[in-house]
C-alpha cells in the first residue's frame, strides 16, 4: 500500500511542480520543501486528486501524534509545513477543475456564437482553426525544417488556461513543433527569448540535451513584434530556469 500511495502522488507531482512555479510563482526551495513534505506523507496516506479537505484535517490531526514517534518532522513546525504543503496541493487540484469551468463559461457564453465557441474550444487542444492557422503561417515545424504537418503539435505559447478567448485564437500566441520540442516547451524545460533564442531549463543535464540533440543555435524561424508579448509570459511564468 505504501508504494501505490507514494507512486499516485508521484503521478501528480510533475504537475504539481508546475502548477508551483508558473500559476504561483514559488521560489526553487519552497517548491522543493512541498515536493519533500508530501513526498513524506506520501508514504502513509493517500496524497492524490481524491483529497479533500477533511482528509488534510484527520492526516494532521495523526501526524501530531506521530511525530512523537520518530527522528523526523518532529516538531509543531513539521505540522505547520505539513499543512502549508497539503493545503497548497489541495489549491492544485481546484485549478485543475477549473480549466472544465472555463469550458463551461465558454459554452453559455451569450456573446459567442456556436461556430466561435468551437473554434476556442478546439484550440485548447490544438485544433480546428488554431491549428489551420499556425500551418499557414509557419508552413512547418517553428524552429526546424520539417514540413510534415501531420507530425507537428500547435501548442500555445502562453496557455489556454490563461489567456483571453481572443489570445487562445490568436496565431502569434501558438507554435508548431514537433512532438519532443513541444513536450519541453509545454513542460518550461525550454523557452525562447523575444528575440526567438532559445534557453534551457538548468534541470537539463548535459546529456540530456546530448540525447535530445538540443543545440545553443536552436531558435525560431521567426518572429515579430506580436509574439513578444506571449515570449516573455512563456519566460516568466512557464519556464523552469533550475
Amino acid at each position: 500500500m505504501k508504494d501505490q500511495f507514494v507512486k499516485r502522488f508521484e503521478s501528480l507531482s510533475e504537475d504539481f511542480i508546475y502548477y508551483m512555479r508558473s500559476v504561483e510563482h514559488l521560489k526553487d526551495n519552497t517548491v522543493q520543501n512541498y515536493i519533500s513534505w508530501l513526498k513524506f506523507l506520501s508514504e502513509s496516506y493517500p496524497i492524490d486528486e481524491k483529497i479533500e479537505e477533511k482528509d488534510i484535517i484527520k492526516i494532521l490531526e495523526q501526524e501530531k501524534k506521530s511525530c512523537l514517534e520518530r527522528n523526523k518532522y518532529k516538531t509543531p513546525k513539521s505540522i505547520s509545513d505539513f499543512k502549508s504543503a497539503l493545503n497548497k496541493f489541495h489549491l492544485f487540484l481546484a485549478s485543475r477543475n477549473n480549466e472544465e469551468n472555463i469550458l463551461y463559461q465558454i459554452q453559455n457564453d451569450l456573446t459567442l456564437n456556436s461556430t466561435e465557441k468551437e473554434m476556442i474550444i478546439q484550440a485548447r487542444v490544438g485544433q480546428g482553426k488554431f491549428r489551420s492557422d499556425l500551418i499557414s503561417y509557419w508552413k512547418g515545424c517553428s524552429i526546424t525544417n520539417c514540413t510534415e504537418i501531420d507530425l507537428l503539435v500547435a501548442s500555445h505559447i502562453k496557455p489556454w488556461k490563461y489567456s483571453t478567448n481572443a489570445e487562445r485564437l490568436d496565431v502569434y500566441n501558438g507554435l508548431l513543433l514537433l512532438p519532443n520540442y513541444d513536450k519541453l516547451f509545454d513542460r518550461g524545460y525550454l523557452t525562447f527569448t523575444p528575440e526567438g533564442k532559445v534557453l534551457y531549463s538548468q534541470r537539463l543535464s548535459s546529456l540530456s540535451l546530448k540525447i535530445l540533440g538540443l543545440t545553443e543555435d536552436l531558435c525560431l524561424r521567426r518572429i515579430e513584434e506580436a509574439h513578444k508579448p506571449y515570449l516573455e509570459y512563456h519566460n516568466k511564468h512557464c519556464f523552469i530556469e533550475k
